[in-house]
């Protein structure tokens, strides 16, 4: 009997000491898969989000103030459009969609670097898209008082008539965070990221010809 239990003893501790880095392994691989999954998704989001966030004073998306010009065509690709005059320019390139107020569009406004006029750099960034959205939730989809909210010092700048479409634009700006907006009838219709410290229309040329300034 004793033998018996003997046997049965060393069984049970021979099965105990095999099942237990079993476990383990079936814990770690399970662990190392979510973890996997886990790090995958979150750079995924990490991507979607920062390729349409805006961020007042310094980017939208991949574009980012100060950057060199040469690198946009690798971003971008080639403007579908552009103005330039005295070293100042606007390039553009155009989405896919379009609205009553025009076509989807990523502007970048730029000009010499330094005194040398060796090189040019991107001084504004304008969107018009709500895909594009700051940290807090706004875009072009939003109402004046949403900005106003946020943005303390924001104050209306200029007046415009669009004539391509027959209505006025409203040009607001916080010069303190570096971000300018465009209304229509107090609905937020583009954004632009500009220089902390300036306002938007100190260094601007005005991108449409059809805009007519009012006094």
């Amino acid at each position: 009997m004793n033998t018996i239990r003997e046997l049965f003893c060393f069984l049970r501790m021979k099965l105990k000491y095999l099942l237990i880095p079993c476990i383990v392994v079936l814990f770690s691989c399970n662990s190392d898969s979510n973890s996997i999954k886990l790090n995958a998704d979150s750079l995924a989001t990490d991507s979607v989000k920062a390729k349409f966030l805006v961020t007042p004073g310094k980017s939208i998306g991949r574009i980012y103030l100060g950057q060199n010009v040469n690198e946009l065509d690798s971003i971008l690709g080639k403007p579908d459009a552009g103005d330039g005059a005295m070293g100042k320019a606007w390039g553009i390139w155009y989405g896919k969609n379009n609205t009553k107020y025009g076509r989807n569009e990523i502007a970048v406004y730029s000009s010499y670097i330094d005194s040398t006029m060796m090189g040019k750099d991107v001084k504004q960034i304008r969107v018009n898209s709500s895909k594009f959205t700051t940290v807090t939730g706004l875009n072009t989809e939003n109402s004046l008082a949403n900005f106003t909210e946020k943005y303390t010092d924001f104050k209306k700048i200029a007046t415009y008539v669009n004539d391509g479409i027959g209505d006025t634009i409203l040009l607001y700006d916080s010069k303190e965070n570096g971000i300018a907006v465009e209304f229509i009838r107090d609905i937020s219709r583009a954004i632009t990221v500009h220089k902390k410290g300036e306002t938007v229309n100190e260094t601007y040329l005005t991108l449409h010809p059809e805009w007519r300034k009012l006094e």
